[in-house]
């Protein structure tokens, strides 16, 4: 016998009812949609340049008003709390940005005070001989390296302090500075403030006038998307807000770690590291290790030891680890519904499109883009790219890891899914999808046969290992046979029928080129209740209707099933070679099956005598 003679489940859809996708379209219209594929994959791509050209000449307007979306979000669940008193609204609003821009200046100015200090302990530390005694540890220690930069800053530092020559007089002349000039200098300042301005206007506004915003972007979506956009809009705000209170908890979580371990190895101005830590990490990634730079630093000038250095940097490094290596992605990542490596690739983009505050803003985008392609057809390639989900269904993901010949993979899907399906489940929602999508590209000719028959033996593998854990205790009183036609082995189909019929307590024997009076021998012996036929291959039909004929004959009390491809493209044809049942879906043929066995024990008549049974036949 062939190991691959048989076709299993090259017609499941007849057999076990598997959902087919819908029939192949003719060739012009196939023609038309990959024709149109190509055109919109085109015009995303010149979309996609356009845009990002938009976004980096209007920055100096378009950061602003991302800012301000990110602070109206932010400020949102307070605002809403806040209205609900004698405030409303606008006191709401009014108070929460007082007290916010209050905090973020007086922040800011307690920041500003500390970094004063800690410049004058900084210089105060560097002339110390602790530096001189670290640097001539590491000048043996490291060679050339250490010599030059020794060298550069000694050049720099002769070059400061060289004298004037004495016989020179200097006369400085103030340059008379043009308006122009004049306004450069005050530039930076004057654009921080106008933005900062620019901000809480916007910010007030948006909070203010939040319904009417929302359904003016309803209004303009139309009536037929009315629920899709009111969906995406609600999504998205709600992703954004968890992700920001995340965030944020876990940011001052980092921050209250290293301001209390600083303050354990006693470096100064603990508080400051602290503060600067969480505020750093708002910044994705690098935020952390900006932030162990100064006080690693200051570390290493104060004390005298090395201890105390690294330890400061092990603390940021455990840290980081512990909340942004270990915590962030698992609790951020699963929260917003974004992988952690889209995470990454976007604080990338936005960083390199709008510097520092790119990256402080990459995730919030990336939420809405990825929440938007939930909704919006347009968009749904951020969806796919960025989401955290499989981005294929749970049968495409096992029949791709069959088709790579990837059995370890293929396995452990299965075995996921088995967490949480039942067996039954699996076969009709993993299993037969995937045999019926493989038989389908067989067909067209895009697998070949040995990829057809790696994945029909690891599903059989699996439909194995699966009816054996499954499986109840065995009732003697109830018993089945399954037996194939000669030259094949049992069809899949059957073997789930089989091994779903065992999980609830039939015992079941199996048989492939079983000659025809062995048997019959072994079915008068054991008296099963049914016995499944199985015939996939069409080559073999006259073989298995006269399997059919023969049981029928020997035993016409006898339930056959006939299951298989061969057997199912002529019903009519294998119910009169003998067979009883055709199955026709997998669920409904258990069920059936189950269902008219109940009945037919209960009309049956059987009695025990000195331990042999007698059975009288239930009727047809």
């Amino acid at each position: 016998m062939s190991y691959y003679d048989e076709e299993d489940t090259d017609r499941f859809d007849k057999t076990l009812s598997m959902r087919r996708p819908a029939a192949r379209s003719r060739p012009d219209a196939l023609d038309q949609r990959i024709t149109d594929r190509r055109q919109s994959n085109v015009r995303i791509l010149f979309g996609s340049i356009i845009t990002i050209a938009v976004l980096h000449l209007a920055k100096p307007v378009a950061v602003p008003v991302a800012l301000a979306v990110l602070f109206a979000f932010l400020l949102t669940p307070i605002v809403m709390r806040l209205e609900r008193t004698f405030l409303k609204r606008t006191g709401a609003i009014v108070l929460s940005l007082g007290i916010t821009t209050s905090m973020l200046g007086i922040g800011g100015w307690w920041i500003y005070q500390q970094f004063s200090a800690v410049a004058l302990e900084f210089s105060k530390a560097a002339t110390s001989r602790n530096v001189d005694e670290k640097l001539r540890f590491l000048r043996r220690r490291g060679g050339s390296t250490i010599d030059l930069v020794e060298r550069t800053l000694q050049r720099v530092a002769d070059a400061r302090d060289k004298p004037e020559r004495p016989d020179l007089k200097v006369r400085v002349i103030p340059e008379r500075k043009t308006i122009n000039q004049r306004y450069k200098e005050v530039a930076p300042t004057v654009e921080t403030v106008a933005a900062a301005f620019l901000i809480i206007v916007v910010v007030f506004f948006i909070m203010r006038d939040r319904e009417q915003l929302r359904d003016k972007l309803l209004r303009l979506a139309g009536r037929a998307h009315l629920t899709v956009t009111t969906q995406a809009i609600g999504e998205t705000s709600q992703r954004i807000s968890r992700y920001l209170l995340t965030i944020a908890l876990l940011n001052i979580g980092f921050g209250l770690l290293i301001g209390l371990g600083l303050w354990a190895l006693r470096v100064p101005h603990a508080a400051l590291w602290g503060v600067v830590a969480g505020l750093l990490r708002f910044v994705p990634y690098i935020g952390a290790a900006l932030s162990a730079a100064a006080p690693t630093f200051l570390a290493f000038a104060v004390f005298p030891n090395w201890i105390t250095a690294l330890g400061v940097l092990l603390l940021f490094l455990v840290s980081d680890q512990l909340i942004g290596g270990f915590i962030e992605p698992i609790v951020v990542g699963h929260r917003v519904g974004v992988s952690p490596v889209a995470l990454l690739l976007a604080a990338i983009f936005w960083g390199w499109l709008w510097g520092p505050v790119g990256l402080l803003l990459a995730t919030p985008i990336t939420v809405c883009l990825t929440v938007g392609g939930e909704f919006i057809p347009a968009l749904r390639i951020f969806s796919i790219m960025f989401g955290s989900e499989d981005p294929l269904e749970g049968y495409l993901s096992f029949y791709n890891r069959l088709l790579l010949r990837d059995r370890t993979g293929a396995i452990a899907i299965a075995d996921r899914y088995a967490e949480s399906s039942t067996m039954e489940e699996m076969f009709t929602d993993l299993f037969i999808p995937t045999l019926t999508f493989a038989q389908e590209e067989l067909d067209r000719k895009r697998i070949t046969q040995a990829n057809d028959h790696f994945i029909k033996d690891v599903v059989r593998e699996l439909i194995i290992r699966f009816g054996d854990r499954n499986a109840g205790t065995p009732d003697p009183e109830r018993h089945i046979v399954a037996v194939s036609a000669a030259g094949e082995r049992l069809s899949l189909g059957t073997l789930m029928l089989t091994q779903l019929l065992r999980s609830e307590g039939y015992s079941a024997d199996f048989f492939t080129d079983l000659p025809e009076q062995e048997l019959v021998s072994f079915i008068n012996e054991v008296r099963p209740e049914a016995v499944f036929v199985s015939c996939t291959n069409p080559d073999h039909l006259e073989q298995g209707y006269a399997l059919l004929q023969l049981l029928s004959m020997n035993f016409p009390e006898l339930a056959i099933v006939a299951g298989g491809s061969a057997f199912s493209r002529d019903r009519a044809k294998a119910l009169a070679a003998g067979a009883t049942y055709v199955p026709t879906t997998l669920k409904e043929t258990k069920e059936d099956f189950l269902q008219q066995r109940k009945g037919a024990r209960k009309k049956a008549a059987r009695v025990t005598f000195s331990g042999t049974r007698f059975r009288v036949p239930p009727p047809a």
